[in-house]
């Protein structure tokens, strides 16, 4: 579960690299995978020349969706699953994805939680 002050690891290309939740939307105490958060950018990826444009700049506030939680969660059918760290995928005001690749495992239960375009973006979903 995540809550307010917690560092968050990106898992886009949108050139963040980590971030911190400030604030949980809905006005809910804690967040797990599929909710929306309002995070902080606190380190960016590194440049590789002038050719990457950047489309954020360090203390930029964005919406993210969480993607990955360290904390176990099961499914109707006795299955669990969790992950080794809690991860995020920026968005914009409209929902829509700021990053155009997702790198790493993401659970295909966002599919139904409507975050569709974000499961077809991923490698790989568990």
């Amino acid at each position: 579960m995540i809550q307010a002050q917690t560092l968050l690891k990106v898992v886009d290309n949108s050139g963040a690299k980590l971030v911190k939740c400030i604030k949980i939307k809905k006005g809910k105490s804690s967040a797990g995978v599929g909710d929306i958060v309002l995070v902080s950018v606190k380190a960016l990826r590194p440049r590789y020349g002038r050719r990457v444009r950047l489309k954020m700049n360090k203390s930029e506030v964005h919406q993210g969706v969480i993607v990955q939680t360290r904390k176990l969660h099961r499914a109707k059918s006795g299955v669990g699953s969790s992950f080794g760290c809690n991860s995020v995928a920026l968005i914009n005001l409209q929902e829509k994805p700021l990053g155009t690749r997702i790198s790493g495992t993401i659970p295909t239960r966002l599919r139904g939680l409507k975050w569709a375009k974000l499961v077809a973006m991923a490698r790989k979903t568990l």
